[in-house]
């Protein structure tokens, strides 16, 4: 017997690698991922408001019981739809739905440290297209990304983690 057959034969032998991930071609967050039905969303997120931006797109948002990977969100009490953009607003969940699926979720939380939520994406979705201490990203059919940043522009507005799926 060749040496390429006994080689073949010990791999065919070894136990299987249960430690081995594949990589996975789509991202989800909090159990949630793209393509999710409307009405599945908002019974997972029953204080999401929700309006319709045309005949085929609704944005919705939720600003209340707002976690993520340990970190919770505080807005400002009088957030709604129509303030949504404004800086003490901007620490929530944000969904867009195009034609009833999920194409666009955002998780904001106050803080300056990804790491600990990096890992632990790390561990789920393998080694990140990008990692650097402020961003890193996944790319693949869609991308999942965790970026620090400022809330506003400038120097004195707050920091924060946002968790993003886009396709």
């Amino acid at each position: 017997m060749n040496a390429a057959w006994s080689f073949l034969l010990v791999l065919m032998a070894l136990p299987p690698q249960a430690d081995i991930k594949r990589p996975v071609d789509d991202f989800e967050l909090n159990n949630e991922r793209l393509g999710e039905t409307l009405s599945s969303f908002q019974s997972l997120h029953p204080k999401a408001r929700c309006i319709s931006s045309s005949k085929s797109r609704k944005d919705c948002y939720q600003w209340e019981e707002v976690s993520i990977f340990g970190l919770t969100a505080h807005p400002a009490s009088t957030c709604s739809p129509e303030k949504h953009s404004s800086a003490d607003c901007a620490e929530g969940l944000t969904a867009q739905f195009v034609d009833d699926h999920l194409v666009l979720l955002i998780y904001a939380v106050g803080g300056n440290d990804k790491k600990d939520a990096s890992a632990e994406l790390k561990k789920k979705y393998g080694t990140p297209a990008i990692d650097t201490s402020e961003a890193t990203i996944w790319m693949r059919k869609r991308t999942l990304s965790v970026v620090v940043g400022k809330a506003t522009e400038g120097s004195d507005g707050k920091s924060l983690i946002t968790f993003m799926i886009q396709g």
